[in-house]
């Protein structure tokens, strides 16, 4: 079964940083996790996908975001309501994404503006993510850069990388009519399941004796996930995060 055959992976990966802090924190309390992008954040409610992911799982997460439609980093810091909502407290993770940010000038931003971001996040007593997204769908070519672009940000900042692009790229290069894209950039209903997957998998990793085939149930049915495509969005994720693909 794919469920045993992933329970290495994600013992692994239950004792990074996310993973322990989802283990140790007391059961009545909630993980507070804020959101900071653009329309690739809010279309289809990532956010609340994650929520609801988390809640048929049996942990308590509570999820905010401020996003805007074309934002970048740079955008949310200087217009300001992002660093508002960073500096109230009480978050857990603060989730950073931008656009694809595959050419030179869109990784600098991206790199520079976490490294601004983080320093507030810090200070208000959460840990940074970078939420990878995934490039436009007439140029697949820009997969490669956009994933390097974050892992390089997320690794200036020692931020929790959580792969959403690169388990697209493995979808994709598989089937590549799985269809992702609802457009040009933004996420399907599919798409949008797949990102949260990860997205929930990288901040709060399963222990082995958690995840078997009830738990990959539990997620698909909060996620109302083709069970043709259950298996094969479950082991892109986990390989994304857990075995990331070579970049040259």
């Amino acid at each position: 079964m794919l469920a045993a055959c992933l329970r290495t992976v994600l013992l692994a990966l239950a004792f990074t940083a996310g993973g322990a802090l989802a283990q140790e924190r007391p059961a009545d309390k909630p993980v507070r996790v804020l959101f900071i992008g653009n329309s690739l954040t809010y279309t289809t409610d990532l956010p609340q996908r994650i929520a609801g992911v988390a809640k048929a799982t049996g942990r308590a997460v509570q999820v905010e975001s401020v996003a805007y439609p074309s934002f970048s980093l740079e955008d949310h810091w200087q217009d300001g309501r992002a660093l508002d909502a960073i500096r109230k407290g009480g978050w857990d993770f603060v989730v950073l994404q931008q656009g694809t940010s595959a050419h030179d000038e869109g990784r600098a931003q991206l790199i520079e503006f976490a490294k601004k971001f983080a320093q507030p996040i810090r200070a208000a007593g959460a840990r940074p993510a970078l939420y990878m997204v995934w490039p436009l769908a007439d140029r697949p070519r820009d997969f490669p850069a956009t994933i390097q672009s974050y892992r390089l940000a997320a690794k200036a900042i020692d931020a929790i990388l959580l792969p959403a692009g690169e388990a697209w790229f493995r979808v994709l290069s598989q089937s590549p009519r799985t269809r992702l894209y609802a457009d040009g950039i933004h996420p399907s209903s599919l798409g949008s399941d797949l990102a949260a997957v990860t997205i929930y998998l990288s901040l709060f990793p399963a222990g082995p004796q958690e995840f078997d085939d009830a738990f990959i149930g539990k997620i698909a049915r909060a996620l109302e996930m083709d069970e043709r495509l259950r298996d094969r969005f479950i082991d892109a994720a986990t390989r994304a995060i857990d075995e990331p693909i070579a970049i040259r």
